[in-house]
């Protein structure tokens, strides 16, 4: 709720949670794809009314292995969670960008349009095992080489006047079947990289909707996928609205050139 005067307009970015990445050796789940970046909504003009209490949801990111995030919400506004990471013998999954497959027996995840990109391809050749990087809200997620798994898509760079801009919702990095760090690297905008036969996968950024690295990489060694980051809301307004939220939400707010900037988590 914006408290007393006339109907204003607002800028608003609404991100969503990203996706863990696939994979969990514990459960012979190998090899796995980044998880998807959260869906990206953003607009520099929604006019709103000062006395209507809006309704707002910001998305939680998918836990451990093989989860899609949640929705975040925003008045009429709906931005989809990212799509999981695919695993061995699991397809990733559909999101607002999708999640990166498997080395093998796994297919893509597709993004939203408009808010988000496809997963990138697992890679099973020759003894060179990788997964496909998460898509990301500016770029569909890397594919697999025969040299490194796939890197997730990049996120996207927003900026509100007159504040600075930030990515949001990259894509998670795919896991690696070697020793020599040749994981996927996470996308700009809070992706976390993914695993290899020793190192545990990187959780996406928390509040930025950044998708989880793969995991999964193989039997009785680390290699545990990434969770996905949480999502958040971002409100830009006139200095002189004073907003009020209720329901237990946490809110930081700056002021700069005649405007605030509010951020929702």
């Amino acid at each position: 709720r914006g408290g007393d005067g006339g109907p204003f307009n607002l800028q608003y970015i609404v991100v969503a949670g990203g996706a863990s990445g696939g994979g969990s050796p514990s459960s012979s789940q190998f090899i796995g794809g980044g998880g998807g970046g959260g869906g990206l909504l953003s607009s520099t003009g929604l006019t709103v009314d000062p006395e209507t209490a809006y309704a707002l949801t910001v998305g939680a990111g998918g836990a451990l292995h093989n989860n899609n995030g949640s929705n975040s919400t925003f008045h009429n506004i709906t931005s989809n969670g990212g799509g999981a990471g695919g695993a061995q013998g699991l397809n990733a999954a559909n999101g607002g960008s999708g999640g990166g497959s498997a080395y093998q027996t796994s297919s893509i995840g597709s993004g939203t349009v408009g808010q988000g990109n496809n997963g990138g391809n697992g890679l099973n050749s020759g003894g060179n095992h990788g997964g496909g990087g998460g898509g990301g809200a500016g770029a569909v997620g890397g594919n697999a080489s025969i040299s490194r798994a796939g890197t997730g898509g990049a996120g996207s760079n927003i900026t509100t006047t007159p504040f600075a801009s930030q990515y949001y919702s990259g894509g998670g990095g795919g896991s690696r079947y070697d020793y020599l760090n040749n994981y996927g690297y996470g996308g700009s905008g809070g992706g976390g990289r993914g695993a290899d036969r020793d190192t545990n996968a990187v959780s996406g950024l928390a509040n930025t909707g950044g998708g989880g690295g793969g995991g999964g990489t193989a039997s009785g060694v680390t290699g545990e996928a990434g969770a996905g980051g949480s999502g958040v809301i971002v409100l830009i307004y006139p200095n002189s609205v004073t907003a009020t939220f209720t329901g237990g939400v946490a809110s930081f707010t700056n002021t700069s050139g005649g405007f605030k900037e509010t951020r929702i988590t």
